[in-house]
């Protein structure tokens, strides 16, 4: 699956993660991570604007209610934030087991324009 969202510097991403087993229906599957939730989709890696990777991933996903998850990280602010974040994520589908993966481009815009000086 992959997604485009639109965000400004120093906002606050917030991604989405449903779960779905063969029926169609929202499902937790089994803990192949270790994190003590079950099924919860894990966010392997963000790769930044200028493509080297940010710290402290892979994390997993917030659990909201069954095979409904969220992950949130703020932007920083300033010009250096400006340009497109690779998000990459994974879970095991709670029906077959395979590997199911996501891809979400966050990209980020100056507000008003463009950043610049003036004298």
């Amino acid at each position: 699956m992959s997604n485009v969202l639109l965000y400004s510097p120093g906002q606050t991403v917030t991604i989405i993660q449903e779960v779905l087993n063969l029926d169609g229906y929202r499902s937790d599957g089994y803990d192949f991570y270790g994190s003590g939730v079950l099924g919860a989709p894990v966010i392997a890696r963000i790769i930044l604007p200028n493509f080297t990777l940010a710290a402290a991933y892979p994390a997993v996903m917030t659990k909201l209610d069954t095979g409904l998850y969220s992950f949130s990280f703020v932007l920083p602010r300033g010009a250096t934030a400006v340009g497109t974040y690779i998000v990459d994520g994974y879970w095991y589908h709670p029906s077959t087991l395979k590997l199911q993966q996501s891809f979400t481009q966050v990209v980020v815009n100056a507000p008003y324009g463009q950043y610049g000086t003036s004298i």
